[in-house]
């Protein structure tokens, strides 16, 4: 049996990123061993039968990429992913987390759904939509690429000609339109949740931008999660499934927490530093106590 970290070798070519380093190196201090792989190295193939390069049945990993085709395969082979790909798979699409949350009750901004496309959302099709969203949620408005990281992908419209513009830009990718929280623009909650427990949070904040990520100028400070909030963020991940993630939280003008995403593989930099939590570490842990109950 080895133990593994699974990322990108495309997006990360020369090294293992900063998340993928923390967890080797927690790994390490407590006596263990994980072995960073990228996934451009693990070769799935179907034919007699489902192998990937270099596992073995016997083997775990930390699943700390998107590429979900590879995550399955590994799970067909008996490999043991943390998180499972099908955990990894409704929170790298934005529009899938906020279907399964809302099936469940969790309060959220009020979220359109585009409808998808094959090619473009060419104007007659599509101006439905834009004219529903616009009812519905106003302007300001928020558009989100439904697969999209760090902050990246998320736009703010502020009447239906910039959204038609964004419409225009995203051509066939899908994407979700949603209600602007104007009490929190610029600032959010992020909730660190291991094993069904809040870790660390930290408040972000940005000076100039409606998005806090620390990656888009934000800056993170160390903050003790409401009962409330702390509860919110633990029911997330147990109704998605995730044994550890970042879930953000937004508050309406009354203080009621929101919820604005579920990261599966959220980064830990900025949370650590803010906090002076080993997140790495606690998910070294719980990973490694699963492992020894087998």
């Amino acid at each position: 049996m080895a133990g593994y970290i699974l990322y990108n070798g495309f997006w990360n070519p020369d090294a293992p990123p900063d998340p993928v380093r923390r967890l080797e190196a927690a790994a390490r201090a407590r006596g263990w061993h994980l072995t960073p792989v990228p996934n451009t190295a693990a070769i799935a193939e179907f034919s007699p039968h489902v192998s990937v390069t270099g596992f073995d049945t016997e083997d775990f990993a930390l699943f700390w990429d998107k590429d979900i085709r590879l995550g399955r395969a590994l799970e067909t082979l008996g490999v043991r992913l943390y998180n499972p790909a099908a955990v990894v798979e409704l929170c790298d699409d934005k529009a899938a987390t906020h279907w399964k949350l809302a099936g469940q009750g969790i309060p959220m901004p009020r979220t359109l759904v585009a409808p998808m496309t094959y090619v473009r959302m060419d104007e007659a099709p599509s101006r439905a939509f834009s004219q529903r969203a616009a009812e519905r949620l106003g302007f300001p408005m928020v558009v989100k690429e439904c697969y999209g990281s760090l902050g990246g992908e998320v736009y703010l419209a502020q009447d239906e000609t910039e959204l038609r513009a964004l419409m225009d830009h995203m051509g066939s990718r899908s994407f979700l339109c949603q209600e602007f929280i104007r009490e929190t623009a610029g600032t959010d909650l992020r909730i660190y949740v291991v094993d069904g427990h809040p870790v660390a949070a930290m408040r972000r904040r940005s000076d100039g931008d409606f998005r806090a990520n620390i990656g888009n100028g934000g800056h993170g400070e160390a903050y003790t999660p409401t009962e409330e909030e702390a509860a919110l963020a633990v029911r997330c991940c147990r109704i998605l499934g995730a044994k550890f993630a970042g879930v953000d939280l937004l508050w309406e003008a009354d203080g009621t927490p929101l919820v604005c995403e579920v990261n599966s593989n959220a980064h830990m930099a900025g949370i650590t530093a803010c906090t002076g939590v080993d997140v790495a570490g606690e998910i070294v842990n719980y990973v490694f106590s699963q492992e020894r109950q087998r």
